[in-house]
């Protein structure tokens, strides 16, 4: 009740009159509070977003989370939590939950989340204001595996963890992604993408796992990991469906011309942009010039294994791993670390072969960096100073006589190992012939159909690659009391071949960052577009759709936030 000064003698009609007023404002304050509360917006902090990708043998994957909130003062209470899925295979009567350990029942496709997502009602269950809350989440996807688009014997996986609206939250979280390789996959054949994995291990069933972490990560960003491994791991490769760039345009043509005499003009019309796009796609593969393409007469003999393989415009990814292996069987080069990679020049060998080393061999090993990674611009410069050379090398003789050449030289070699009577005779060839057996374009298959059968005794060079076996025993030699002999371990030719080969498909994907982008940086001196007399810039993004990028199409979406 509210009175003012000297009013205690007032009548019953003054009172009431007093009194109505002060009742009906704390009620409205009152009301006014509620609405206020219930009008306020979410505010919370993902102190912790830890998600496991488990992918299974028939390509499907089993995703975990463990989402640690925080409600803030002045958010609403987080009664719903939304999840993004990577996809629409996803099966919501295997997704289960719970909240501080409690089960939640009521788990629905979200109206937030698009396209994708699901969202977990927490009921009586709410994280307060002010309160801290653990949800546990686990789904079961049944497409998640795609086809690597750097490598067909290869299977890819791309997942980006749930995300939130920056309206909504704020803070860092700390940010986990686990991946579970599937069963038989080894170490040396897993690969990272674009993100290198912060610590990977093999956990106590054999499987491996990839940990990609980032403790100061930003809730409200979205982040992409991804990783491949050989396709034979999994019984099932999904294909993205392909879409049609120009489905549109085919579509608003017909409207606007309404009858069918002008559709094929517009066919034709549209044929030719496609065709120009397909040719410009093509010139990006390109490296070498095309004034090269004019035939001279004869072969040019004296070219080393790369040089032919650029003649052959073989990947710059085939050339790297050819030159590092030419390395490495030199000794000029070691691996002092896979995961991650990590080379190093063994100085001495360097100081003594100099003067017979290539000049891209010596461009490789200057592109090194203390820290044992590649320096992207010396190396990009190495190609690009090994392309010209070739290119000046070619003037006057024709490429195709000489690519036709130079391939016959690299199945002679191949032949050559195959018929190697002994192991020792069966080893020398393959260190002598090693960059010409690597020039074939698939020079992965070929080991595994012609080392299968095989058995190998280790190359005196193959500890600079695996440093297993670098160190040797020695054993009493067979006369007893004379010098110790060195004992040389054989390996059967498969394990070999599985080694070899993961090896260099390992190395060619993570010398550089983004092979894609070191391409463009080399063909765009060596072998330029052409000058057009105008050019049009623009831009462009990407939503919420799945639209991964680089080896794979199985990443999750999420965004906005509850």
């Amino acid at each position: 009740m509210v009175r003012k000064k000297g009013s205690r003698g007032q009548g019953v009609g003054c009172r009431g009159r007093t009194i109505l007023p002060a009742f009906l404002i704390t009620a409205l304050m009152i009301l006014l509070g509620l609405v206020s509360r219930g009008r306020a917006d979410y505010s919370f902090r993902v102190d912790e977003n830890a998600s496991a990708v488990r992918i299974n043998k028939d390509g499907s994957a089993d995703l975990a989370y463990h989402l640690v909130f925080f409600c803030n003062e002045d958010g609403q209470a987080i009664d719903i939590v939304d999840i993004g899925m990577p996809n629409d295979s996803y099966g919501l009567s295997s997704a289960t939950a719970s909240v501080n350990g409690l089960p939640l029942s009521d788990i629905r496709v979200s109206e937030y989340v698009k396209p994708y997502g699901v969202e977990a009602h927490l009921g009586e269950n709410e994280i307060q204001p002010g309160k801290k809350g653990t949800l546990d989440f686990k789904i079961h996807v049944e497409t998640m595996v795609y086809p690597d688009t750097k490598d067909t014997a290869y299977a890819s996986v791309e997942f980006s963890p749930t995300w939130y609206g920056s309206k909504y939250v704020s803070g860092t979280t700390d940010l986990a992604v686990y991946f579970v390789f599937p069963e038989g996959v080894t170490r040396d054949e897993a690969r990272y993408h674009q993100t290198p994995f912060t610590r990977a291990w093999v956990d106590s069933s054999g499987r491996v796992v990839y940990l990609f972490r980032n403790s100061e990560a930003s809730p409200s960003t979205r982040y992409t990991f991804g990783a491949s491994f050989p396709r034979r791991y999994v019984t099932k490769v999904f294909t993205p469906p392909r879409k049609n760039p120009f489905a549109f345009l085919l579509g608003f043509f017909q409207l606007i011309n309404g009858c069918s005499c002008n559709f094929l003009f517009w066919g034709f019309l549209i044929g030719i942009v496609v065709l120009n796009v397909v040719r410009a796609n093509r010139r990006k593969l390109k490296y070498l010039p095309p004034k090269l393409g004019i035939e001279g007469v004869g072969v040019k003999r004296g070219l080393t294994a790369v040089e032919a393989a650029v003649l052959e415009e073989l990947p710059l990814s085939k050339l790297l791993t050819m030159i590092l292996f030419g390395l490495v069987k030199k000794g000029v080069v070691r691996v002092a670390s896979r995961e991650p990679l990590r080379l190093e020049v063994v100085t001495a060998t360097l100081s003594a072969q100099l003067d017979k080393l290539n000049p891209y061999e010596k461009g490789f090993t200057n592109a090194l960096g203390k820290d044992g990674k590649i320096v992207e611009k010396e190396l990009r410069e190495t190609l690009v100073d090994l392309i010209k050379s070739v290119n000046d090398k070619m003037r006057g003789f024709s490429r195709k006589e000489t690519v036709a050449y130079y391939k016959t030289i690299a199945s002679q070699a191949w032949d050559q190992v195959g018929k190697a009577g002994t192991p020792q005779v069966r080893t020398e060839t393959l260190s002598e012939n090693l960059e010409w057996l690597l020039m074939e374009k698939e020079s992965d298959k070929r080991m595994q159909e012609t080392f299968s059968s095989q058995t190998f005794i280790v190359p005196t060079w193959w500890g600079h690659y695996d440093r297993s076996y670098s160190a040797p025993a020695s054993v009493p030699s067979p006369g007893g009391g004379g010098m110790p002999s060195i004992s040389v371990p054989e390996l059967p030719g498969a394990n070999f071949a599985n080694s070899m080969v993961s090896g260099m498909q390992s190395f060619s994907n993570r010398l550089v960052g983004n092979l894609t982008g070191f391409t463009a940086g080399v063909t765009q001196v060596t072998n330029p577009p052409p000058v057009t007399s105008s050019s049009r810039g623009g831009g462009g993004g990407h939503s919420c759709a799945c639209a991964c990028a680089c080896a794979g199409c199985a990443c999750a979406c999420a965004g906005g936030g509850r």
